[in-house]
């Protein structure tokens, strides 16, 4: 039994661990953090928490979300563009002239890494909405809507 204990926990940690391709886009994501930071104030761009949720929505396999990353970062246009409500507020990122193993790399870290949920991105979020305590009135980024909802509700259950 203390085997099978063993072997399940070797498994489940082994499950954790980044891919070597994932490795190298840790290492190269740095420049990405200049925008994609959760703790800049004011935020120039979305956290990674929010750009991994929305690319795997709509890329379920790892190949078609790296695939998708990488173009995007080359060639970011209003007609690709997932975060309608970001590329409103920030507009369109630059594109990113990396080599395409390098894209590659960050998008399968992208895919792979847990990241954090944003807490200081969303708490500045409901401020800006309502002008004081991170409750929100409906008006924040999104201007109102299902959005201050949804960063509402997320924020009280992953960062109080």
């Amino acid at each position: 039994m203390k085997n099978l204990t063993l072997i399940t926990l070797i498994l489940a940690f082994n499950s954790m661990a980044l891919t070597l391709e994932a490795e190298k886009g840790k290492t190269a994501i740095n420049a990405c953090l200049a925008c994609h930071n959760a703790e800049l104030t004011p935020s120039l761009a979305p956290p990674f928490y929010g750009v991994q949720n929305r690319y795997k929505r709509n890329y379920a396999d790892k190949q078609s979300f790296i695939t998708a990353v990488s173009d995007w970062a080359k060639n970011p246009t209003q007609e690709k563009a997932l975060m309608k409500r970001p590329v409103k507020k920030f507009g369109l990122m630059p594109a990113m002239p990396l080599p395409d193993e390098m894209l590659a790399q960050i998008g399968a870290y992208l895919y792979e890494e847990t990241f954090e949920a944003p807490c200081t991105h969303w708490a500045n979020d409901l401020k800006n909405s309502s002008g004081s305590q991170p409750q929100g009135n409906g008006q924040g980024m999104g201007r109102g809507g299902n959005h201050d909802a949804m960063i509402r509700m997320k924020y009280n259950q992953l960062c109080k």
